[in-house]
Order: structure tokens, then sequence, then C-alpha cells
């Protein structure tokens, strides 16, 4: 039986199959092992294309198929899909439609005002959040995350972080500690009992220039 540790996770990554995304799911692969982690969730934008992908190649790396969803209302996030989520429909029947997949879902960079958080939108879908991200390493004003906290705590909900990487140099740049065994469902009930450290460091302004290029080159 496997034992208990801490496994190091980075729960928001985004592959070539989002507009703004630099990296085939074989790089993600490569670039997350070699950055020691155990398990990943690739979330790409509307699509789940690059978590299939990735997970199909990812040898002893763990992947959760996963895609960041935009509502009505701004981004969410849903684990475990087996299809994908269409964009721009109401919050509350985005998170329907997430959980008749019995999908996980995770509210990301709620608070940032520049990066679509659905902030106090919250309140409306309390019984379909399963953890809110209290830590993105894209978010530039550390009030953002601060605020996400603070949420997070006074309505018991449980914490996740992710470094919202599209580029290689980002993955794992924030990540968590999660005891537990190695196993899909054995991290996320861990997630939900708190048993999450969440470890690294902000990434800066220059993943964001890059991004913006790389999204106006696809464009034109």
């Amino acid at each position: 039986m496997p034992t208990v540790r801490a496994l190091r996770i980075d729960f928001h990554i985004h592959s070539n199959h989002s507009m703004d995304g630099d990296m085939p799911p074989a790089d993600i692969i490569k670039y997350a092992k070699k950055s020691g982690l155990d398990a990943i969730a690739v979330t790409d934008h509307n699509s789940i294309r690059g978590g299939i992908e990735a997970q199909k190649i990812a040898g002893d790396l763990l992947v959760f198929v996963g895609s960041e969803i935009k509502t009505a209302d701004g981004e969410i996030i849903g684990l475990n899909l087996k299809k994908d989520v269409p964009a721009n429909l109401p919050l509350a029947e985005t998170c329907r439609l997430v959980k008749m997949q019995r999908g996980f879902i995770i509210v990301p960079h709620p608070f940032d005002k520049f990066r679509s958080g659905i902030g106090k939108e919250m309140l409306q879908i309390m019984e379909f959040i399963d953890a809110v991200e209290i830590f993105n390493a894209r978010t530039l004003a550390g009030r953002f995350n601060n605020q996400a906290s603070e949420f997070a705590k006074k309505n018991n909900l449980p914490c996740v972080a992710g470094s919202d990487a599209h580029f290689k140099s980002e993955i794992g740049s924030v990540s968590m500690l999660v005891e537990c065994r190695m196993g899909r469902r054995e991290i996320l009930d861990a997630i939900k009992k708190g048993k999450v450290k969440i470890t690294g460091k902000k990434t800066g302004i220059k993943p964001h220039w890059d991004t913006f290029v790389r999204k106006m080159g696809k464009k034109f």
C-alpha cells in the first residue's frame, strides 16, 4: 500500500491548447518532473484536450484533467472532467454541469480584478465550491491573494494554490505540499481536510507580457 507523504502539487497549468499557452503537453510532463512535482492539473481555457493528452503520457506523474471555464461572472476551474463544459454560461449552471461529471470545483484568483475573478459571486455557489485558490503565482497585487485567503478562512473553505503556468519557467513556481497517499481521490480528500501547505512565490510581470505577445501572435 502506498505510504502517506508530502506530495508536491501544482493545480493550475496551461498547455498550448489554451490560446495564451506555450507548452505542448509533453513539455509540461517533462518540466513538471524536472521541478520535482508529484501531481499536476492541466487546466486549459474552456478545453480538456491538454489534460487528456498529458494524462496519456504522464508515466509516474499524476495528472488531473481539468479546465479553467469562463462563465458569465468570471472563471472557475473544474477537475476530473470527462468532457468540455461550454463557456459563457451562468455561473451556477456551469457549476452544475461540472458536478454532473462528478468534478471538483476550484475558484481561481477570485479577487484579482484584472483576471476574471468571480469575487463575492462565490456566495452564490457555496454549495458547489470544493476549494478556493488562495495563492496564484501570477496575481501581481498581494492583496488579491490575501483577500482569497481571508474569504476561504471566514467561510471554512479548503485552500489550494497554483502557478497558473503558461510557460515552462513557471511550472511549480507555486505549489502545494499535500499530506496523503498518491492517488486522485486521496489528494482531493486531503485537500478537503485541510492537509495542505503552500510554498513558492509570485512570478512577476514578465509572464504576463510573454502571454500578451503569445496571444497577439496566435491572433494575427
